[in-house]
This record gives C-alpha cells, structure tokens and sequence, in this order.
C-alpha cells in the first residue's frame, strides 16, 4: 500500500510539475512595438469614435468616462485624451513641434497635459490643424508630433496624416488619419530592440491588468 500511495504521489507530482513548467512556459511573452496607421470615421456630428492604441482599432466604448479601453476619441475635428476631465485613464500628451517624427526614438521626460475644462490638449497651441479657409476650406494636419502616455499609461508617438477619406483629393471628410508607434512594456523607448521576455504578468500591469470591466 505504502508503495502505491509514493507512486501516486509521485505521479501527481510529475503532473503538477509539468503542468507548472507549461503554465510558466506559457506566461513568456515578447514586448514589443505597435507600428500602424488608422483611418477613424469621426464623421458624426454628436457621438464619438474612440480608438485603441494597443488594439489598433476603433473600440466599442459604453461609458467613456468609466472605461480605460479607450485611448483617444474623435469627432470632427476634435479630438480627446483619456485622461483629465475625458476619461478615468492617465492619457496625457506632450506636442513637439519642428520634429521628425521617425527621429522621435524614446518618450522623452517633460510637461504631459490632459484635458480640461477649459481646453483639450490636442487643440493647445496652433492645434493639430489648419483651416485653410475659402475658397477650399480644407482641414490640413499641422506638422506635429505627439508623444501620448496611453489610458493604462505606456507610451505611444502619433501624427495625424490626413482628415480625409481621399487625402489627395480632399473627398470624404471627417475621417481624420494617424500614424502611431505603441511601446507596450511600459518603457519610453519606440526603437527595435532584441526581443526582451517578460512575464505576462510584468506586461499585463502595463496593458490590460487596470482594466475593469465596464
């Protein structure tokens, strides 16, 4: 009997074992960079649409003043953080301008605002266009590179590239585009590096572990 109880054991613990290195194996993950470009329709003249950096698309959003699912929002020509008075997230932006944006290469330290009652952050300064007025009365994005520390509070760099949804031809407005750079293991650096292994946990509390459900 003593020897089939230590066998069983023994059984059960190669299992748990194996089962441990699976689970660990598993929770290896690679950090790395989101490169993309997004087309949002932002044509309705009420409703936001609001976007996911990490998720690279327009999301679904039901309470945006109690999701962090959400990054930036857009109608029109406007546009919010989630963050400040938008958002319960940490959304805050810092603008560079007379910058390159593929010579922007880490997030640098300095002055990141949200929004607030009085202004959003995107429309600060000269904002992120310029109407030109009569007679094409055309929406041309401002060269202007933004540095954005997300809702969940990684880093990202964007532009925006066109309110269009024919640039060229200036047709279709109100589909505003934007180029970004999501770094999504919580550092402030937008370069390709060797992969780096972390642990899903170690990612998740930069991504998806202050999310709550709505």
């Amino acid at each position: 009997m003593k020897r089939v109880m230590c066998l069983h054991n023994l059984i059960i613990g190669s299992i748990s074992l194996f089962i441990f290195t699976v689970s660990v194996a598993a929770l290896i993950v690679s950090a790395e960079l989101h490169q993309n470009t997004l087309t949002v329709d932002a044509t309705d003249r009420e409703n936001w649409s609001y976007i996911s950096l990490f998720e690279g698309k327009v999301v679904d959003i039901e309470d945006a003043a109690t999701s962090l699912k959400w990054d930036l929002g857009f109608r029109r020509t406007s546009v919010i953080v989630n963050g400040g008075v938008s958002g319960p997230g940490k959304a805050s932006v810092l603008a560079l301008e007379d910058t390159i944006f593929e010579d922007v290469l880490e997030a640098p330290n300095g002055d990141y605002v949200s929004d607030t009652d009085e202004i959003t952050t995107i429309a600060r300064g000269d904002g992120w266009y310029t109407y030109t007025g009569p007679p094409n009365h055309w929406i041309l994005p401002n060269d202007v590179v933004y540095v954005l520390q997300t809702a969940i509070g990684n880093f990202a760099k964007f532009r925006f590239i066109g309110y269009y949804e024919n640039n060229e031809s200036k047709e279709g407005s109100g589909n505003i585009g934007i180029e970004y750079v999501l770094q999504d293991d919580g550092s402030q650096n937008f370069i390709e590096t060797e992969t780096t292994a972390v642990t899903a946990k170690q990612k998740l509390t930069t991504t998806w572990a202050d999310i709550k459900s709505e």
